[in-house]
Protein backbone atom coordinates (compact mmCIF):
# COMPACT_ATOMS: atom_id res chain seq x y z
CA UNK A 1 0.00 0.00 0.00
CA UNK A 2 0.97 3.48 -0.90
CA UNK A 3 1.40 5.09 2.55
CA UNK A 4 0.99 8.88 -0.03
CA UNK A 5 -2.29 7.39 -1.16
CA UNK A 6 -3.41 6.07 2.37
CA UNK A 7 -3.12 9.95 3.64
CA UNK A 8 -4.46 11.56 0.32
CA UNK A 9 -7.88 9.78 0.21
CA UNK A 10 -8.41 9.82 4.30
CA UNK A 11 -11.45 11.24 5.21
CA UNK A 12 -10.69 15.17 5.71
CA UNK A 13 -11.58 14.81 9.14
CA UNK A 14 -10.03 12.12 10.30
CA UNK A 15 -6.55 12.85 8.50
CA UNK A 16 -6.90 16.21 10.57
CA UNK A 17 -7.58 14.43 13.43
CA UNK A 18 -4.52 12.32 13.15
CA UNK A 19 -2.02 15.15 11.93
CA UNK A 20 -3.16 17.68 15.01
CA UNK A 21 -3.55 15.19 17.87
CA UNK A 22 -0.65 12.15 16.85
CA UNK A 23 -1.08 8.73 17.99
CA UNK A 24 0.03 7.45 22.02
CA UNK A 25 1.31 4.03 21.73
CA UNK A 26 1.38 2.13 25.49
CA UNK A 27 2.29 -1.47 26.17
CA UNK A 28 1.97 -3.08 29.12
CA UNK A 29 4.54 -5.93 29.82
CA UNK A 30 2.80 -8.65 31.97
CA UNK A 31 4.65 -11.92 33.43
CA UNK A 32 3.31 -14.65 30.80
CA UNK A 33 1.68 -12.64 28.92
CA UNK A 34 2.99 -11.40 25.59
CA UNK A 35 6.82 -10.42 25.95
CA UNK A 36 8.34 -9.66 29.37
CA UNK A 37 9.92 -6.24 29.77
CA UNK A 38 13.10 -7.74 30.24
CA UNK A 39 13.06 -9.71 27.04
CA UNK A 40 11.91 -6.52 24.76
CA UNK A 41 14.58 -4.39 26.53
CA UNK A 42 17.40 -7.05 26.58
CA UNK A 43 18.06 -6.46 30.27
CA UNK A 44 17.31 -7.57 33.98
CA UNK A 45 18.05 -4.04 35.46
CA UNK A 46 15.31 -1.49 35.73
CA UNK A 47 17.67 1.32 35.78
CA UNK A 48 19.46 0.66 32.47
CA UNK A 49 15.20 0.77 30.74
CA UNK A 50 14.38 3.72 33.15
CA UNK A 51 17.59 5.18 31.13
CA UNK A 52 16.45 4.22 28.04
CA UNK A 53 13.28 5.44 28.09
CA UNK A 54 14.18 8.44 29.76
CA UNK A 55 16.93 9.25 26.13
CA UNK A 56 14.16 8.35 24.08
CA UNK A 57 11.00 10.24 25.24
CA UNK A 58 8.96 7.41 26.70
CA UNK A 59 7.13 7.60 29.67
CA UNK A 60 7.53 4.95 32.13
CA UNK A 61 5.91 3.43 34.92
CA UNK A 62 6.22 -0.13 36.71
CA UNK A 63 3.51 -1.60 37.68
CA UNK A 64 2.60 -4.97 40.15
CA UNK A 65 5.41 -6.83 41.26
CA UNK A 66 6.77 -7.18 37.74
CA UNK A 67 5.05 -5.34 35.49
CA UNK A 68 6.07 -2.11 33.06
CA UNK A 69 3.66 0.60 31.28
CA UNK A 70 5.06 2.33 28.53
CA UNK A 71 3.36 5.39 26.55
CA UNK A 72 4.95 6.98 23.60
CA UNK A 73 3.80 10.11 21.73
CA UNK A 74 4.69 9.42 17.40
CA UNK A 75 3.17 11.50 14.90
CA UNK A 76 0.51 9.65 12.51
CA UNK A 77 1.79 11.37 9.72
CA UNK A 78 5.05 12.21 9.12
CA UNK A 79 7.11 14.16 5.83
CA UNK A 80 8.62 11.63 3.93
CA UNK A 81 12.82 12.77 4.68
CA UNK A 82 13.92 12.84 0.55
CA UNK A 83 10.40 13.51 -1.23
CA UNK A 84 8.95 15.49 1.57
CA UNK A 85 5.71 13.99 0.56
CA UNK A 86 3.22 13.43 3.57
CA UNK A 87 2.58 10.43 4.36
CA UNK A 88 -0.01 8.16 6.66
CA UNK A 89 3.54 6.49 8.63
CA UNK A 90 2.32 4.60 11.70
CA UNK A 91 1.37 1.54 13.46
CA UNK A 92 -2.11 1.74 14.27
CA UNK A 93 -3.32 -1.86 12.78
CA UNK A 94 -0.45 -3.50 14.67
CA UNK A 95 -1.73 -2.11 18.21
CA UNK A 96 -5.17 -0.82 17.94
CA UNK A 97 -6.92 -3.46 20.03
CA UNK A 98 -10.02 -3.71 17.47
CA UNK A 99 -7.38 -5.37 14.72
CA UNK A 100 -7.04 -8.39 16.76
CA UNK A 101 -9.96 -11.64 16.23
CA UNK A 102 -13.16 -10.68 17.95
CA UNK A 103 -11.99 -13.82 19.99
CA UNK A 104 -9.24 -12.66 21.04
CA UNK A 105 -10.58 -9.46 21.95
CA UNK A 106 -12.99 -10.65 23.72
CA UNK A 107 -10.51 -12.96 26.12
CA UNK A 108 -8.23 -10.11 26.88
CA UNK A 109 -11.18 -8.07 27.60
CA UNK A 110 -12.13 -10.62 29.88
CA UNK A 111 -9.25 -10.52 32.39
CA UNK A 112 -7.83 -7.39 31.86
CA UNK A 113 -8.98 -3.50 32.20
CA UNK A 114 -8.32 -1.40 29.25
CA UNK A 115 -5.24 0.51 30.75
CA UNK A 116 -3.56 -2.91 31.18
CA UNK A 117 -4.42 -4.39 27.73
CA UNK A 118 -0.40 -5.77 26.18
CA UNK A 119 -0.67 -3.11 23.59
CA UNK A 120 -3.29 -0.58 23.07
CA UNK A 121 -3.18 2.97 21.01
CA UNK A 122 -4.76 6.27 21.55
CA UNK A 123 -4.73 9.45 19.91
CA UNK A 124 -1.74 11.73 21.54
CA UNK A 125 -4.22 13.55 23.73
CA UNK A 126 -5.00 10.06 25.46
CA UNK A 127 -8.56 9.74 23.96
CA UNK A 128 -9.58 6.74 22.41
CA UNK A 129 -9.72 6.59 18.79
CA UNK A 130 -13.07 5.09 18.00
CA UNK A 131 -13.25 1.24 15.94
CA UNK A 132 -15.37 2.89 13.08
CA UNK A 133 -11.92 5.17 12.45
CA UNK A 134 -10.10 2.04 12.65
CA UNK A 135 -12.26 -0.01 10.14
CA UNK A 136 -12.36 2.90 8.03
CA UNK A 137 -8.19 2.67 7.73
CA UNK A 138 -8.62 -1.35 7.54
CA UNK A 139 -10.88 -0.85 4.63
CA UNK A 140 -9.00 1.77 3.35
CA UNK A 141 -5.76 -0.07 2.97
CA UNK A 142 -7.67 -3.37 1.66
CA UNK A 143 -8.75 -0.85 -1.45
CA UNK A 144 -5.95 0.50 -2.34
CA UNK A 145 -3.35 -2.88 -1.66
CA UNK A 146 -1.99 -4.49 -4.12
CA UNK A 147 -0.68 -7.82 -4.53
CA UNK A 148 1.35 -10.36 -6.57
CA UNK A 149 2.42 -13.76 -7.10
CA UNK A 150 6.23 -14.43 -5.20
CA UNK A 151 8.25 -16.50 -7.73
CA UNK A 152 12.03 -18.67 -6.79
CA UNK A 153 14.50 -15.35 -6.25
CA UNK A 154 12.37 -12.89 -6.54
CA UNK A 155 13.85 -10.07 -4.44
CA UNK A 156 11.46 -7.03 -3.38
CA UNK A 157 12.74 -3.60 -2.51
CA UNK A 158 11.26 -0.99 -1.25
CA UNK A 159 10.81 2.43 0.91
CA UNK A 160 9.72 1.25 4.49
CA UNK A 161 8.41 5.15 4.90
CA UNK A 162 6.65 4.95 1.62
CA UNK A 163 5.39 1.54 1.33
CA UNK A 164 3.19 -0.21 4.27
CA UNK A 165 3.90 -3.89 3.43
CA UNK A 166 2.73 -7.36 4.50
CA UNK A 167 2.84 -10.63 3.35
CA UNK A 168 0.68 -13.82 2.87
CA UNK A 169 0.85 -16.96 4.84
CA UNK A 170 3.60 -18.82 3.43
CA UNK A 171 5.52 -22.33 3.60
CA UNK A 172 8.82 -24.00 2.60
CA UNK A 173 12.51 -22.14 2.77
CA UNK A 174 12.94 -18.42 2.67
CA UNK A 175 15.59 -15.98 3.39
CA UNK A 176 14.51 -12.76 4.63
CA UNK A 177 17.49 -9.68 4.42
CA UNK A 178 16.34 -6.14 6.26
CA UNK A 179 19.12 -3.45 5.02
CA UNK A 180 18.68 0.19 6.85
CA UNK A 181 19.94 2.57 4.60
CA UNK A 182 19.48 5.41 6.85
CA UNK A 183 18.62 5.26 10.29
CA UNK A 184 15.91 7.86 11.60
CA UNK A 185 14.42 8.49 14.52
CA UNK A 186 12.62 11.69 16.12
CA UNK A 187 11.16 12.91 19.27
CA UNK A 188 7.37 14.05 18.95
CA UNK A 189 8.42 16.77 20.60
CA UNK A 190 10.68 17.53 18.16
CA UNK A 191 8.20 16.98 15.61
CA UNK A 192 5.52 19.30 16.86
CA UNK A 193 8.26 21.82 17.55
CA UNK A 194 9.16 21.66 13.90
CA UNK A 195 5.26 21.83 12.40
CA UNK A 196 4.19 24.68 14.37
CA UNK A 197 7.81 26.84 13.10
Amino acid sequence: VDCRQVYQQLDASVREEFERKGLMYVRNFTDRLDVSWQSFFQTEERSRVEEYCRRAGIDFQWTGENGLRIRQLCPAVVEHPQTHEKVFFNQIQLHHISCLPAAVQDSLRSILDEEDLPRNVYYGDGSVIEDSVVQGLVDLYDRLSVGFRWYERDVLMLNNMLVAHSRNPFSGRRKIVVVLGSMMSTHYADYTEEKSA
